[in-house]
């Protein structure tokens, strides 16, 4: 009897433990607490109020939860957890460098839309502050190094590896980075110990040879 009334006693506590949490959002830590990140837009007219993470705010809207950005239709977006009716996101440049929770219709992915194969990976990719990732070949090996800031000098192997579809696994202990190649955007996460802190590899980059591209057309239609 008293083996029945202690695992009475106990079961509502495993219910507690086992019932989800809702993921930290916030600028500090956006790129090691999100498990997946895929770029997209702001979609559909008017700005975008972003909320808080404080707990709760994302099961009954309240004007007190917003945290007082708002975010312009059409810019772009780094996507991370989903939480009932909302996305945590990341504001990319040319936007305001912040991070919230934004209602879910309001988020489009278009990350993994664009079509891409082995050469889409190779080259230079521009991150913020100045930071270059450099991408070589070797056959079906990819080669991932970290420039020094600007881009100039010899770079920092990080890892080589064949990339599995859009996906880039590099283990070169102690890193452990990983590369989602989606269109012309890079999205990188990593386990901390790839680079010095200030030198983090974490971020979404551009391509370079996509921007190069599209400023020599540019070129072209001013010269006609």
């Amino acid at each position: 009897m008293k083996k029945g009334w202690l695992v009475l006693a106990l079961c509502p506590f495993a219910a507690l433990a086992a019932e989800p949490r809702q993921p930290a959002c916030n600028a500090a830590d956006f790129y090691q607490t999100q498990p997946d990140l895929t770029v997209g837009r702001v979609v559909d007219a008017g700005n975008v109020a972003l909320v808080g993470e404080r707990p709760g705010c994302l099961d009954t809207p309240q004007d007190s939860c917003r945290s007082g950005d708002d975010v312009e239709p059409g810019s772009s977006l780094v996507i991370g957890s989903r939480w009932n009716d909302y996305y945590c996101v990341q504001v990319l440049p040319p936007g305001k460098d912040v991070v919230g929770w934004a209602p879910a219709e309001r988020v489009m992915k278009t990350g993994h839309m664009a079509e891409t194969d082995f050469t889409s990976w190779l080259g230079y990719w521009d991150g913020r502050g100045g930071r270059v990732l450099e991408i070589r070949s070797e056959g079906r090996t990819l080669q991932l190094s970290m420039l020094p800031p600007g881009g100039k000098g010899a770079g920092r192997l990080i890892g080589s590896a064949e990339p599995m579809g859009d996906e880039l696994f590099l283990g070169e202990a102690p890193c452990e980075a990983r590369a989602s190649l989606q269109g012309s955007s890079l999205v990188v996460t990593d386990n901390g110990q790839c680079a010095t802190p200030a030198d983090s590899l974490r971020g979404v980059y551009g391509s370079r040879a996509v921007e190069e591209r599209l400023e020599r057309l540019m070129k072209r239609l001013e010269d006609r």
